[in-house]
C-alpha cells in the first residue's frame, strides 16, 4: 500500500519592504527607481506591494531566472542570496549597449558592444548608449538633458554631433567645433545626452 505523502505546508513568505531591498541588493539597484527600471514594472506596483506587503512571485522566479540569487533569501530571508557564485554566470557580470556611428548628422546603428558592468557601475548610469568615432567608443548617459561642462551629443537642427560645451552666464552655451568655439544660445541646442565615458583602442 502506498505511503500517503507529507502535506507541503505553506511557508511564511515575507513581502513589501523586506523582499524589494533583496531585490535591489541582488540586482545591483540602488533605489526603487532603478529597480523599476530594470524589471520594467511601474513604482506604483512597488508601492502596493510595500502597502499591502505583497510578495511578488513572479518577480522573484525572474530575477532567480537570470542571476541565480536564493528564492529561499528573497520570500524568507534565510540562507545567502547567492549560497553557490558559480551560478551567477559571467553573462550577468556583463552589459550589452546598443552602439551607433553619427553620419551625415544621423545616428547609423553599428553593432552591440559588451562591457564589464562594474565599470558601468563606477560611471552611476543606467540609460546609456554607445557611439563609435574612429578609435574611440563614447558611452554617453541619455538621461542627462542639459549642457554644463564637458562632452555632449547634441541636435542643432536636427542634425546630430558630439561636441565640447561650456555653459555661459546669461543662458549661453560655449561650443566647440574642430578647433573653433561658437557661442549660441541655450535653447537653440537640445542636449540628447552627455560623455561619461571614453573608451579610447589600444
Amino acid at each position: 500500500m502506498r505511503e500517503k505523502q507529507a502535506q507541503l505546508s505553506a511557508f511564511e513568505y515575507q513581502g513589501g519592504k523586506h523582499v524589494t531591498e533583496r531585490l535591489c541588493k541582488a540586482l545591483d539597484a540602488k533605489n526603487l527607481s532603478e529597480l523599476s527600471s530594470i524589471l520594467n514594472i511601474p513604482t506604483s506596483t512597488m508601492s502596493t506591494w510595500h502597502k499591502r506587503e505583497l510578495c511578488p512571485f513572479e518577480v522573484v522566479i525572474r530575477a532567480h531566472m537570470y542571476t541565480g540569487v536564493s528564492v529561499r533569501w528573497l520570500t524568507l530571508g534565510e540562507g545567502e542570496p547567492f549560497p553557490n557564485r558559480t551560478e551567477r554566470t559571467e553573462s550577468n557580470l556583463l552589459f550589452e549597449i546598443d552602439s551607433h556611428k553619427v553620419l551625415n548628422g544621423e545616428l547609423v546603428s553599428h553593432e552591440v558592444l559588451i562591457f564589464d558592468k562594474t565599470i558601468l557601475d563606477d560611471a552611476s548610469v543606467t540609460n546609456i548608449m554607445a557611439i563609435r568615432d574612429g578609435e574611440k567608443t563614447y558611452i554617453i548617459d541619455k538621461e542627462t538633458h542639459q549642457a554644463v561642462s564637458g562632452t555632449y551629443l547634441v541636435d542643432m537642427d536636427g542634425l546630430l554631433s558630439l561636441n565640447e560645451i561650456q555653459r555661459l552666464p546669461g543662458k549661453k552655451l560655449a561650443i566647440s567645433f574642430n578647433g573653433s568655439t561658437l557661442t549660441v544660445e541655450e535653447d537653440e541646442v537640445k542636449v540628447v545626452g552627455r560623455v561619461v565615458l571614453v573608451v579610447d583602442k589600444v
